[in-house]
């Protein structure tokens, strides 16, 4: 399975993309630069995972179920927790920001449809690959995903402050092959990551002992006016064990 990296920025800035990762050519893993596929790239998207519904990471869902909506014949699906559905619903696809494109029916066919997680359980989602969510410490529904494919398994953190369920999760999976993890912030900058539930460098080292398994991290969401600072404390804790995701990268587990 191949996990390519359409957006990985925390903050939006010129050449900057917000987070979406794909899975294959089927699934997104957030939304925040979906619309940028081309056209026949979104029509093949049948399933959407959202980690939490904070703008960053739901922006262009929209446009995407948009883009569907006249050249598909089949819903898109939206999976999240209770929570983040529920924002999603009422403060951005309401029929006053946006459509509600669950209530718009083309031969009877809804354009979306939403599905809640059930958390802890694995969801098949075809082609090999299953995702377990795992509820994180963070707002807007905040998710983490453990990702299985055929051959090995990854720990998504999405957006999250100090953890512990996914961390701990992640450590009973003997093919554990890597983690991707949010880091916001620099060191110099903890209590602002804290008061936020994002991580530092620093804080990132903490959590990677409750792991306690010698695997690569790949960092993602860095603000990206605190990009050197991040590199630089990544540098000091991790040596070269954790890199950045770079938009277009593709990581094959």
């Amino acid at each position: 399975m191949t996990m390519e990296v359409l957006g990985c920025d925390g903050g939006k800035q010129e050449g900057k993309f917000l987070v979406t990762m794909r899975l294959g050519d089927r699934v997104l893993l957030d939304a925040g630069s979906a619309a940028s596929l081309s056209n026949e790239e979104q029509k093949a998207v049948e399933k959407v995972l959202i980690s939490h519904a904070h703008l960053d990471h739901v922006h262009e869902l929209g446009f995407l179920a948009d883009t569907r909506l006249s050249q598909t014949d089949a819903s898109l699906e939206v999976y999240g927790s209770r929570a983040a559905i529920s924002i999603i619903r009422e403060h951005y696809m309401n029929d006053l920001l946006w459509p509600d494109f669950s209530r718009i029916v083309m031969d009877g066919t809804p354009a979306m449809i939403y599905r809640e997680f059930v958390d802890y359980d694995w969801l098949e989602l075809g082609d090999g690959l299953a995702i377990m969510p795992v509820p994180v410490n963070h707002g807007a529904g905040g998710r983490g995903f453990l990702i299985r494919s055929k051959t090995a398994c990854i720990a998504y953190s999405g957006d999250t402050g100090p953890t512990e369920d996914i961390w701990r999760l992640a450590a009973e999976q003997e093919n554990l092959a890597l983690v991707v993890v949010e880091v916001s912030f620099p060191d110099g900058m903890e209590s602002t990551a804290l008061a936020s539930d994002h991580l530092t460098p620093s804080l990132l080292a903490t959590e990677m002992k409750k792991l306690d398994r010698d695997v690569p991290i790949y960092a993602f969401h860095l603000k990206p006016w605190f990009r050197h600072e991040i590199v630089r404390d990544l540098s000091r804790h991790f040596i070269d064990r954790a890199v950045l995701l770079l938009r277009g990268e593709r990581i094959e587990f």
